[in-house]
């Protein structure tokens, strides 16, 4: 048990924030995050040898995705900024800045299904392309163009609600 628990404080942080990040909502985040763990620890002593961190991450984008196809009209709904996690602003954030990095989520909670899931995946987990492409089963030329496809749009999105049009 004592590896698990390692493995489990290790992972449970990144798991984590890629759930509420590509589901904008806590309980579901809270629900699919007790069933992959489960699943982890009740297959923990049959995986095989290699990244634990791509064998979670597998398991993360597999439920996330049962859970997306089951509840996919709600899923995607846009998250209003009160909904957005709390400690999205350091404590020392100017008001400003902290409008901002409420609106860079706003953007990325608005971002289509399969553009969201890899850009949290490349740009928040910190998966290399190849990872990110193997894991969700794509090739890697199409998980750099959704990603590049993210960029643009959460650029156009955010120059739009920040009045920066006259900038790009």
């Amino acid at each position: 048990m004592g590896e698990f628990d390692a493995f489990f404080r290790t992972h449970a942080t990144p798991v984590w924030n890629y759930l509420r990040r590509l589901t904008g909502d806590a309980e579901r985040s809270s629900d699919l995050f007790q069933r992959i763990f489960l699943k982890a620890w009740t297959h923990f002593e049959t995986r095989k040898t290699g990244s634990e961190r791509a064998w979670i991450f597998t398991i993360a984008v597999n439920e996330a995705r049962d859970e997306m196809r089951r509840r996919k009209r709600e899923l995607l709904r846009p998250v209003a900024p009160e909904e957005l996690p709390a400690r999205a602003a350091e404590p020392g954030m100017s008001p400003e800045d902290r409008e901002l990095v409420r609106e860079v989520l706003r953007g990325v909670e608005e971002l289509p299904e399969h553009q969201r899931e890899i850009f949290l995946l490349v740009r928040y987990q910190g998966f290399t392309f190849a990872e990110a492409a193997s894991l969700l089963g794509i090739g890697v030329s199409a998980a750099k163009m959704a990603v590049a496809r993210a960029h643009e749009k959460l650029v156009r999105t955010l120059a739009a609600r920040l009045h920066l049009g006259s900038l790009l």
